[in-house]
């Protein structure tokens, strides 16, 4: 399906009718004049196809130059021309701030080959509304190197600490990686024999955090598959499930995947403060289960409070939705993420939990721990029949042990995730 246009004889020249028009030229759908972004993506979604928005006769809302490459819109949706979305201040709601994300790469080579997720990553988003006091993104050359374009483009003074405040979309990525892939199809990508020239969405963000970042997911996801690249998708939001079909069209090509920690709602909500509870996300994984989509799960990152029973729910939960692989790793105290986590329980009155969080802060400690963590979960799998499980060492704790030990968690780290791609 494709776009048409037809000019209103009684109005200018960049006055004109949008219409979905099939392969036989039937019309499937009428737009109107000035059709919203979010309704033409919606559109490929009610219909099962992707409309490239490129070189369609589409017009930008604030200049009427006709929209033949880059574009994004206005804080109401309107598609606006690069040129127009570059110079829009950025929007607020509450405490968010939106706006348009102008990063150039599409595709990009990424180094969690090494934790068996991917090859490459695509991130629809810079910034993350789920505000995750953990998370390291922020501390990334992605976030860490941009402060000036941050501050810019959103007001973001702190980007670690304002984590959760702001969010830069990239509506075009859709058209960006079907360009792309043009150029240089999967057949043609560097791979290795841990990340298997997989693709994984997102990496820096959650892709599926909101209906904007959702509607360029699936256009994204449409684009590789169609291409006969290989997905992983990583989220912790529900409306992963709004894109079901494309999924099952895409058969073993698209694996998903959600990060449940912990079942502790209220202690995850401290340290999550805007995600979806953990039991929100499990139903995801369960409806894919049911859809015969394949599935896996992040039991990342695990916290010091949880004991064996703790973890014995939590297998028996994920075995329950029968997860090709379980991935698993311990919290690492390193970073102002970590010290976040800590002030983040105090302020929710989880004074045990924040001091027992805080105790990590002494490396023997926090050693000892994530040893013993490593090994629980993989016991109570063991116990239980399943689920398999995948472990993430940490650098730092493999330089911190040595002789059998050592080499058991570098034979972990080294280890090709039990998938079939």
């Amino acid at each position: 399906m494709h776009l048409e246009t037809e000019r209103d004889p009684d109005g200018g020249w960049y006055d004109r009718e949008i219409k979905l028009v099939d392969e036989d030229g039937a019309i499937r759908e009428e737009f109107g004049k000035d059709p919203l972004l979010g309704e033409l993506r919606e559109a490929e979604r009610r219909h099962g196809q992707r409309i490239n928005l490129w070189q369609q006769g589409l017009v930008c809302h604030e200049c009427s130059n006709q929209i033949n490459d880059r574009f994004s819109t206005d804080q109401d949706g309107h598609l606006l021309c690069w040129d127009c979305a570059t110079t829009v201040d950025h929007t607020e709601r509450g405490s968010l701030r939106m706006g348009v994300d102008t990063t150039k790469s599409v595709l990009s080579q990424s180094k969690l080959f090494k934790k068996s997720l991917c090859d490459y990553v695509v991130n629809v988003a810079t910034g993350c509304r789920h505000g995750c006091k953990f998370c390291y993104v922020p501390s990334t050359p992605a976030i860490d190197s941009r402060d000036e374009y941050l501050q810019s483009q959103a007001g973001v003074e702190d980007p670690q600490a304002e984590w959760g405040q702001y969010v830069l979309y990239r509506d075009d990525l859709p058209e960006r990686v079907h360009q792309g892939l043009q150029k240089r199809p999967p057949e043609t990508w560097e791979t290795t024999d841990r990340g298997r020239g997989i693709v994984m969405l997102s990496s820096g963000t959650d892709c599926y955090q909101d209906r904007r970042a959702a509607q360029i997911t699936r256009g994204v996801v449409d684009e590789l598959t169609s291409a006969g690249a290989s997905v992983r998708i990583l989220t912790r939001s529900p409306n992963i499930t709004r894109d079901f079909d494309l999924f099952q069209r895409a058969g073993d090509a698209v694996s998903i995947g959600t990060s449940i920690p912990s079942f502790d709602t209220a202690l995850v909500k401290a340290i999550e403060p805007n995600a979806p509870p953990p039991q929100a996300r499990w139903e995801v994984l369960d409806q894919a289960f049911r859809h015969d989509i394949r599935r896996f799960v992040s039991f990342s990152p695990t916290y010091p409070t949880m004991d064996r029973d703790d973890i014995r729910e939590a297998l028996n939960w994920f075995r329950a939705i029968d997860p090709e692989v379980v991935f698993h790793e311990p919290i690492n105290p390193r970073g102002m993420n970590f010290e976040l986590c800590v002030d983040a329980l105090r302020d929710a009155d989880f004074e045990a939990a924040a001091s027992t969080f805080e105790e990590l802060l002494d490396r023997e400690t926090w050693v000892e721990y994530a040893l013993e963590q490593i090994q629980m979960v993989r016991d109570v799998a063991a116990e239980l029949g399943g689920p398999t499980i995948h472990t993430w060492p940490d650098r730092e704790l493999i330089g911190s042990t040595s002789g059998e030990t050592r080499e058991r968690l570098v034979r972990m780290k080294n280890r090709v995730s039990d998938e079939e791609w």
